[in-house]
């Protein structure tokens, strides 16, 4: 007999299943958030560094320490368990449960999780974006690893048969291995990327290449040709260069005009030069390089480094020349996404600083394997544990404890069961899955990455080794995966004037909660991708305030037009204009989806997106813009309350820009309304006042 009533029962219970709760449920919450981490990171990436995103980010990483360490102090003491009753007597208890082992495995894997969702760059210090391998990390590796051989020496250690200890010591203490090799191999490949002259001092060392590098153009220009110019695509460690004030300069140079010293970099021209691969294939690889190579002069804007410094007017010639003259529009946008998706991927991911050697990528992919196959490892113990526990037979408890009263608690006593066996299984199989799928598109990022691409044909072209790589290259081109693409065809659309709003329960809770502004992603048309690109041939690279756009379609630009061109500002001609799009809209509510309709539409809402999320990307002052914007948008809220529908879009239109000319506050709504007025009213020809907004 165990000497227990069932007040002392209850109160021995309430002490145990409540820790057993609180441990359950943190670890619960744990799983969920690392399940929104592994989620962004592979299909969310402009989410990834938002503030909400790091501050769920820095939760889930950090809390599995607490909630291990709780556990082990816990679980070390549950083997004998004293309780003070209500009625002030002790209680105790024998328990056992392998409870502790299922968590310490838990914040083994979350670990993981952490470190291939953990961005690492390594940048200049101009750029001001370096971000080295977080020291918490390491931290959390030794410390776990502490408590993993705490476990095996605790109370309960000796209870375990010997098959099933050399599991349990198996299981426990294979991932930190990995963990520990995963973490050494960033810090050496952060540190060793910092110090190379391709990637941490890569901007510095691109303009002092510019300065010395001789212009091409006006020869070029003479002979009729366009020859590339010798901009560096890689392999910038084999230079040979000397510090100076603004930066680096070759040294050994015979003189200014010529650069003899590096047989082994990699420039654009001798890309071009290239005759052995496959001719369907050669053209992607040099858009490519080419890519590769305006990505690290862009680099050197965001460094803070000026147009002529950095080098773009001795590139100039041969861009707009080649490009936009004898390319067509989807291989010129190509080359444009790839460069930006090189530069998304250099200050938004753990990825660039791998290639900094070439064995770190193979040395990556294998560890990632092996995580793999340790989760794999993990689902089969636990099937094993589900069968050996009896849970197909109703037996799915987590802690097991006889209950004495009379003083010891070795006696026989009642029986007492806590939480449930699932607790444990099932948010460890959750993060099993995710690890796996977070492994899965680390290896796909190496196989499929642009980064890997450019590395074998760099090494190719500098050393020519190898004569069927140049194939294998050819089949890496054709390989995308969605998982790694920053780029996804799409453009995000906002807009000032919501004339429709949507009356779902999740609208209507979201207007009295001070949220972003809503957007929506929306995927390219295809005219609107051959307009940007006509724009670019027409005007070269200069680009203009829209008057130019009016004056070739013989519009008379004067009033209101020539204050919407000629604003204080970028950010509001751009909303300006884009309100004038949206009256269109209303007054020709079914010409919007085809032709220089579609264009203006989209690339308005375009604007607004511009305006609203990233005003850091126009010349304005960024406060200053997004202020405007709010006021704008606030002001056009107010006057929108007091629209009545009109059976019309004649009807429709003229009380729309009755409300916005008489009720606004705000100069940007006025100007906007009265643009879109005059365009309708003094223009004929539907078609021709679409044309006109397009091209603006």
């Amino acid at each position: 007999m165990s000497g227990c009533d069932e007040h002392e029962i209850a109160d021995f219970s309430r002490v145990v299943g409540g820790q057993t709760l609180q441990v359950n449920a943190l670890l619960i919450g744990n799983t969920i958030l690392m399940g929104v981490m592994v989620g962004i990171g592979a299909y969310g990436h402009h989410y990834r560094h938002h503030p909400l995103t790091r501050f769920l980010f820095l939760g889930a990483t950090i809390l599995f320490l607490p909630i291990v360490s709780y556990i082990v102090s816990i679980t070390n003491n549950q083997n004998i368990v004293t309780v003070l009753s209500s009625r002030n007597r002790m209680v105790t208890g024998l328990c056992r449960s392998n409870h502790r082992f299922m968590v310490l495995l838990c914040a083994t894997v979350v670990q993981i999780v952490g470190i291939n969702t953990t961005a690492i760059v390594a940048a200049d210090v101009r750029e001001g974006r370096s971000i080295p391998p977080p020291t918490v990390l390491l931290v959390q590796a030794i410390w776990t690893t502490y408590l993993g051989f705490n476990i095996i020496k605790g109370p309960n250690a000796m209870s375990l048969q010997n098959a099933i200890k050399y599991i349990t010591l198996l299981a426990i203490f294979s991932p930190f291995p990995l963990i520990f090799a995963k973490i050494v191999l960033k810090y050496y490949a952060w540190y060793h990327a910092k110090q190379s002259f391709a990637f941490g001092r890569n901007p510095r060392l691109i303009v002092g290449y510019m300065e010395q590098l001789p212009d091409r153009s006006y020869h070029a220009e003479v002979a009729g040709e366009y020859t590339p110019p010798l901009l560096i695509v890689s392999r910038e460690d084999t230079m040979l260069v000397e510090k100076q004030p603004h930066g680096y300069r070759m040294c050994n140079t015979a003189d200014r005009t010529r650069i003899n010293n590096n047989a082994d970099l990699v420039t654009i021209d001798k890309v071009w030069e290239l005759d052995v691969i496959l001719l369907k294939s050669k053209t992607q690889f040099e858009d490519l390089c080419f890519s590769f190579a305006l990505f690290k002069m862009l680099r050197c804007r965001f460094a803070k480094y000026t147009v002529t410094e950095a080098g773009f007017m001795k590139a100039q010639n041969f861009l707009w020349h080649v490009l936009l003259e004898d390319s067509g529009d989807t291989q010129i946008l190509g080359v444009i996404a790839s460069e930006l998706s090189f530069l998304h991927d250099y200050y938004y991911s753990s990825l660039p600083i791998s290639y900094s050697k070439s064995w770190i990528p193979i040395w990556s992919i294998s560890i990632s394997i092996l995580s793999i196959g340790y989760c794999l490892f993990i689902t089969m113990i636990l099937m094993a544990y589900l069968v050996a526990s009896g849970v197909a037979s109703g037996v799915e408890w987590q802690v097991l404890c006889q209950v004495n009263c009379m003083g010891s608690p070795y006696g026989t006593g009642d029986t007492k069961h806590f939480g449930s066996v699932w607790f444990d299984v099932l948010p460890l199989l959750s993060l099993g899955a995710l690890v796996m799928l977070s492994e899965a598109r680390e290896i796909a990022s190496y196989i499929c990455s642009d980064w890997t691409k450019v590395a074998l044909l760099c090494h190719y072209i500098s050393s020519r080794e190898y004569p069927t790589l140049p194939k294998w290259i050819g089949l890496l081109l054709q390989c995308r995966c969605k998982l790694v693409e920053p780029w996804q065809d799409k453009m995000s659309q906002c807009s000032i004037l919501v004339l429709r709003r949507r009356k779902t329960p999740l609208a209507i809770l979201r207007r009295p909660i001070p949220l972003p502004e809503q957007k929506k992603n929306v995927k390219v048309p295809r005219e609107v991708k051959a307009a940007i690109v006509n724009t670019l041939r027409s005007i070269r690279g200069d680009l203009r305030n829209g008057m130019m756009s009016l004056q070739q379609l013989g519009i008379q630009v004067g009033g209101n037009f020539l204050q919407a061109c000629n604003a204080k500002g970028t950010s509001d001609a751009l909303l300006s204009w884009h309100i004038a799009t949206s009256i269109f809209e209303v007054r020709y509510p079914h010409s919007t989806t085809s032709g220089h309709a579609s264009v203006a539409t989209h690339l308005s809402r375009y604007c607004a997106y511009l305006v609203s999320y990233s005003p850091e990307l126009l010349p304005n002052d960024d406060a200053w813009s997004n202020s405007m914007y709010k006021a704008t948008k606030k002001d056009a809220e107010r006057v929108l309350s007091g629209r009545i529908a009109k059976p019309t879009p004649e009807l429709q239109y003229r009380h729309l820009v009755e409300l916005l000319t008489a009720r606004s506050k705000h100069e940007v709504l006025k100007d906007g309304a009265k643009l879109g007025e005059q365009l309708v009213e003094f223009m004929e020809g539907e078609e021709a006042r679409w044309k006109a907004l397009a091209e603006f």
